[in-house]
């Protein structure tokens, strides 16, 4: 059996039982969202960091997200064990994983193009780039030779994205991550054969740039949050640059929060296996509405960051934990066969990261760190 087809029908079979479960019992609640954030970061520590509801496996992209505040948090034993972990599993076998279970591991449907860069984060929160300097040079020629448009200086190719069902390759998200990566890189003096090229690569992202938000990837202007938020999250863009994203990002705005895309996909830019919830594109993350208050913070735009921040707050607290996906009326994505995910590790981490980045940090962080 092709790994793909293995892996997909056992996604449905999780998805399938996770829906009914949902459907029928509902989300587990811990009370409040400061419980809810310090049971999962407790558990997600001794599980090895899986996503979280029905997925099992690891998603280096998601944790790489979460690593600075698990770290933080004192679980930096624990993650530095599973990036070894996640490391020694794309290395041994020249793919890049986008979820790595105990049994097996899968590109969801291709190769991920953002593992590279997700694993040098993981490696640089933790403080192991230098004793991996090696494998990191190797895996950089691999992305390289795979994914990297020397040409252009764009990360291109299908494969992970947080989108996983795009058919087209998330060239501007992909390119940030990777950015984010390099300088990162650079900055600690490893060698790979990305060293010295930071400078091509934020001129080629800048190619990106349509005047006014980051394009998708090139021939596409659909406004989309994977294009904009992770460049503010990262802080790659220059103060004007990052006014006209905030400015841009307004048509986003719901009372619920951020949709993530103005527009779902269409039939033909959607692999076929999430026909059914091309809706859910368009949907709210509250992860990706907590990045994108912790990059407007960054920025100095508070007053929106606490906004949108409060918003899924208010959507997420009768249900007393941190899910993956919303509908746009603010209640949990469950429709179809499909249920958001439950006790979502990323969204759990980087709302905790927000509240300490702003001063107003969750009662088991103050009680367990002292601020």
């Amino acid at each position: 059996m092709r790994p793909a087809f293995r892996y997909y029908a056992l996604e449905l079979r999780r998805r399938l039982g996770h829906y009914t479960e949902k459907r029928l019992g509902g989300f587990e609640h811990h009370g409040s969202l400061e419980s809810a954030a310090e049971a999962i970061l407790s558990k997600r520590a001794n599980d090895g960091f899986r996503a979280g509801g029905h997925f099992h496996g690891v998603w280096p992209r998601d944790l790489c997200f979460a690593a600075r505040r698990l770290v933080a948090a004192g679980a930096g034993d624990e993650l530095r064990t599973t990036t070894e972990r996640l490391l020694e599993r794309v290395v041994a076998d020249n793919v890049f994983y986008t979820d790595v279970h105990d049994r097996f591991a899968a590109a969801t449907p291709c190769e991920g193009v953002d593992t590279f860069p997700a694993l040098v984060i993981l490696l640089d929160e933790t403080g192991d780039v230098g004793p991996h300097d090696d494998l990191v040079a190797d895996l950089a020629a691999l992305h390289r030779e795979r994914f990297f448009d020397e040409g252009a200086g764009i990360v291109t190719g299908p494969g992970s994205s947080w989108w996983d069902s795009a058919a087209d390759a998330r060239e501007t998200y992909d390119t940030a991550v990777l950015l984010a990566a390099v300088e990162r890189l650079e900055a600690r003096g490893v060698e790979t054969g990305y060293t010295g090229r930071s400078g091509e690569i934020r001129d080629g992202l800048a190619t990106l740039w349509n005047g006014r938000f980051f394009d998708e990837h090139r021939g596409s202007s659909v406004l989309a949050c994977d294009a904009n938020v992770v460049p503010l999250y990262f802080g790659l863009v220059d103060d004007r640059r990052a006014e006209r994203i905030v400015d841009s990002l307004a048509p986003l705005r719901t009372e619920h929060g951020l949709r993530m895309r103005e527009r779902s996909f269409s039939l033909r830019e959607v692999h076929p296996f999430f026909l059914l919830h091309r809706d859910y594109h368009g949907g709210i993350w509250p992860w990706n509405s907590f990045m994108y208050a912790a990059g407007l913070a960054r920025y100095g735009y508070t007053g929106y960051a606490e906004g949108e921040v409060d918003r899924v707050e208010r959507c997420l607290r009768p249900y007393g934990t941190f899910l993956e996906t919303l509908d746009l009326d603010g209640t949990a994505y469950v429709k179809r066969g499909y249920a958001s995910a439950e006790d979502f590790t990323v969204a759990a981490a980087i709302w905790t990261e927000y509240r300490v980045r702003i001063g107003d940090p969750p009662a088991f962080v103050r009680r367990e760190f002292g601020r």
